[in-house]
């Protein structure tokens, strides 16, 4: 079983298609690299009451057909909202149940847990009498948590979800419509809105912009280093069209686990930063960040090569 750990929304619909039908889910994680964030002067956050919640369930969609029911309403109390998860649990059949929960109130997050809150999309499954089965593929953790937990952890702040997955009703991926979404996707001559915005941000520092500080980028990196994970859905979709057309994916993989390591390099500059207050040492972490660009514009490139060949194979096949 494929388990990218790229988004937690797309992670859960994976699982879900995977044990039901065993359809390829690569296709889902198009685009997860083009994943909204904020960058204002209270730093980056990956989650936003003015980020659309719908884009990855629309992506999801187009690929494999109408198979998300929307069960959960925003503006019902949290009591209301999981009494709708506890029905839509009990339906049976192949249905794969998420929610949105804050890891706030999760005890297997030790990132998280009475530490911050966090919204997060995980899998629940009903046991017996009260209590719940909740998986979460992007930490790779599954376990039972009591009604009582569960019902605290359930919506974070102001942002809530409550989606199933009908498995039964998903299609198998249409080359044609792979295709065409990636191509709507992915650019290999623009910038990245991560680097960019990271960019973007610390020029403002640099510029001493009102608000934006070295103290703002250190304390929210983190949501930063979030949106950086979805780069490694770069990875899942190069192996899918390596697959497809008989090539090799490794020149793409090998950018990318550089690309990756360099981030860590780069995030480990920013801690430095904010831990030593040395916004004197900005210019090199900018540096770092531009180094980080050349690399991604590499990782582009190789899957470009890789997508052409596989429509290629595509096109050859329909003949």
């Amino acid at each position: 079983m494929i388990t990218p750990q790229v988004h937690c929304l797309l992670d859960c619909l994976s699982i879900g298609l995977q044990e039901c039908r065993g359809i390829d889910i690569r296709p889902a994680y198009i685009g997860a690299w083009n994943a909204p964030f904020v960058a204002d002067e209270h730093g980056f956050s990956y989650f936003s009451d003015t980020i659309d919640p719908d884009l990855e369930l629309t992506r999801f969609e187009r690929i494999y057909g109408k198979c998300i029911d929307r069960w959960q309403n925003p503006f019902w109390s949290k009591e209301e909202k999981f009494a709708a998860m506890e029905r839509a649990a009990e339906e049976g059949g192949a249905r794969t149940v998420m929610v949105l929960v804050d890891l706030y109130y999760l005890p297997y997050s030790a990132i998280c847990y009475g530490l911050k809150h966090f919204p997060h999309i995980v899998i629940v499954e009903r046991q017996e009498e009260r209590d719940w089965l909740l998986r979460d593929p992007f930490f790779e953790w599954e376990g039972p948590v009591s009604h009582t937990v569960l019902l605290q952890a359930l919506t974070c702040e102001q942002l809530s979800a409550g989606i199933s997955l009908q498995a039964e009703a998903a299609q198998e991926p249409a080359p044609e419509t792979v295709s065409a979404l990636f191509r709507e996707q992915f650019d290999r001559t623009s910038r990245s809105p991560l680097i960019e915005g990271v960019d973007r941000y610390m020029k403002q520092i640099a510029e001493g912009a009102a608000g934006y500080s070295v103290e703002a980028l250190f304390a929210t990196i983190g949501q930063v280093g979030i949106v950086a994970k979805r780069w490694k859905a770069f990875g899942v979709i190069a192996g899918y069209f390596a697959e497809m057309s008989d090539a090799s994916p490794d020149p793409a993989l090998r950018a990318l686990e550089l690309l990756l390591l360099r981030w860590e390099n780069f995030v480990l500059a920013i801690v430095r930063l904010g831990v030593l207050n040395r916004p004197e040492r900005l210019p090199d972490a900018q540096d770092k960040l531009l180094r980080l660009e050349t690399l991604e514009t590499e990782v582009r490139a190789e899957l470009w090569k890789l997508f052409e060949r596989w429509e290629a194979t595509c096109h050859e096949v329909l003949a």
